[in-house]
């Protein structure tokens, strides 16, 4: 936490939000909307459905629950509504708990359990033996069974928010008996119910902790963390009693480990007596007894580099990666978890002989996600791609297909197939493989990561993002704004835009995506020429 000297009271309410949140919330909100009539659809004449906030449920940092709304839902509790949908719980003074939305559902033993409305998955295909069938339930009568065909996807941030959801209730007396809740996210067109007791001491502990902070009850220092990426304590910010100043500066001061290495590494440090950049930088070979993380050297190394103000450095004598006489570089754009719209291409002819038109090609779809559209776009994008290796192959040349970050292009090839392909998907479309095509490319000698390269060989004191490295490469985007948040944005307004509008919005992106295959291939040569 930083200083909170010119913060003032209620400084949370003029922090900067950070766009990548509010993309979210404004996505999560869409998909509330999208779910509302679903949810409250089929309910019969003796069902009383309380409709608190209709679709105008946006859940952003800031915006807080009006009285009016509180009242409604206190006063459907009492006449024991069935489904409360945006409810508005109010905050509790003696806890320290602030007043939030979510829906309730009324449970068959009296009391209500807390549902949120979600646009992330919640469960995935259950396989096998596997454990964590996923116990789901329809909202407006609260019967959980389990469902043999799903496996339970458990969010940290989720159960949280059920914690102090129930928390809530339980203090305005209309918990049910046992610690309860539910998820409506991607995945199941019904909702996924959660027991809270596994949660509920470690939640409590956690809330306690920040109540203390806030009240100035307990002691803190900064320290950089993974989440201090989207906090608006990282950077400061203007606010109404005079400028915040954020945790970046006070570190910068402080000359502070945790600037180089992941916060759960800062205690061992610590315990050694090393507590800044330049005394890791002269540290020894040994490494701390409890360090349980990257190699020792590697944070060695990165802590010289920050000294000597370097961004990326080698970690290895001379870097390589694989290369071959015809290579495609591979990006795609996705929606949230809502589908991926587009799969870009970069052909490079390495040996000089013809086979293809060189440059880069865009397959796209532009239907409002999830639609089956998006099959088709990628069906296009994998029949290229395939007939592309044959052809080499039956020549005699050699191929590789690269990426940067396998995660996402493995994921969504997947997904796709599976959603689209032939292996008893709902809808099936023509040209989209089976799983098992999909996954023979995927581990084959012929598919690489890029970063999985750069960060085996190679430290950074800014991350190992494709946004860091390639400008060391010497490569530049066109788009001074480019970045994968700023594409959802993008992607947002070109699908709520028409006309001239539309089709700007649309080139951006593709500009966007075409500037990240040949940053992806700047990288790869850079690392090859050592």
């Amino acid at each position: 936490m930083a200083r909170e000297s010119a913060a003032g009271p209620g400084w949370w309410r003029s922090a900067p939000l950070d766009e990548g949140v509010r993309l979210r919330a404004m996505a999560a909100a869409d998909r509330r909307a999208g779910l509302r009539e679903r949810a409250l659809r089929g309910a019969g004449p003796d069902v009383q459905v309380v409709d608190v906030v209709g679709d105008h449920w946006t859940d952003l940092p800031g915006e807080f629950c009006d009285d009016d709304d509180v009242a409604t839902t206190l006063q459907a509790l009492t006449d024991g509504a069935n489904l409360i949908w945006g409810a508005a719980l109010p905050d509790d003074p003696v806890t320290g708990r602030e007043g939030m939305r979510c829906t309730l559902a009324a449970l068959p033993g009296g009391g209500y359990a807390p549902a949120l409305v979600v646009n992330h998955k919640v469960v995935d295909p259950r396989r096998g033996g596997s454990s964590s069938r996923a116990l789901v339930t329809r909202l407006l009568d609260w019967a959980p069974a389990p469902d043999p065909t799903l496996r339970v996807r458990r969010h940290p941030g989720d159960l949280d928010r059920l914690v102090h959801a129930w928390r809530l209730l339980e203090a305005i007396g209309h918990a049910g008996p046992e610690p309860i809740g539910a998820v409506l996210g991607l995945g199941s067109s019904r909702s996924v119910v959660h027991d809270l007791r596994p949660v509920l001491e470690s939640a409590d502990r956690t809330h306690a902790t920040r109540l203390a902070v806030v009240r100035g009850e307990r002691d803190t220092a900064p320290s950089r963390i993974g989440e201090c990426r989207t906090c608006p304590w990282w950077a400061g910010w203007e606010g109404p009693a005079g400028p915040v100043v954020g945790c970046r500066e006070q570190l910068i001061e402080l000359d502070d480990v945790s600037l180089v290495v992941g916060g759960g590494l800062v205690g061992p440090l610590h315990a050694v007596g090393i507590d800044t950049v330049a005394e890791l930088a002269e540290a020894g070979p040994d490494r701390p007894a409890d360090w349980n993380g990257e190699p020792f050297a590697d944070a060695v190394l990165r802590a010289r580099a920050h000294r000597d103000g370097e961004i990326v450095v080698p970690k290895v004598a001379r870097p390589t990666i694989p290369r071959a006489d015809i290579e495609v570089d591979v990006d795609l754009e996705s929606h949230l978890d809502d589908g991926a719209y587009l799969w870009g291409t970069l052909l490079t002819l390495r040996d000089g002989r013809p086979l293809d038109e060189e440059g880069y090609r865009a397959f796209a779809t532009w239907a409002k996600l999830p639609h089956p559209d998006e099959g088709r776009s990628f069906a296009e994008f994998w029949r290229w791609l395939t007939a592309i290796r044959r052809r080499a192959e039956g020549q005699g040349r050699t191929f590789r297909a690269y990426c940067y970050s396998k995660s996402a292009e493995n994921g969504w090839m997947l997904s796709t197939a599976s959603r689209f392909g032939p292996d008893g998907a709902v809808v099936v479309v023509p040209g989209v493989p089976s799983v098992a095509e999909v996954r023979r490319f995927l581990s084959s000698p012929q598919w690489i990561d890029v970063h999985q390269a750069v960060t085996s060989q190679f430290v950074s004191t800014s991350g190992l993002g494709l946004k860091v490295v390639a400008p060391v490469a010497g490569f530049h985007w066109r788009d001074p704004e480019a970045g994968g948040e700023a594409s959802i944005g993008w992607y947002r307004d070109a699908q709520a835009a028409r006309g001239v509008e539309r089709d700007a919005g649309r080139t951006r992106i593709l500009a966007y995506n075409e500037d990240d295959v040949r940053a992806t291939r700047a990288v790869r040569e850079w690392i090859a020429r050592g």
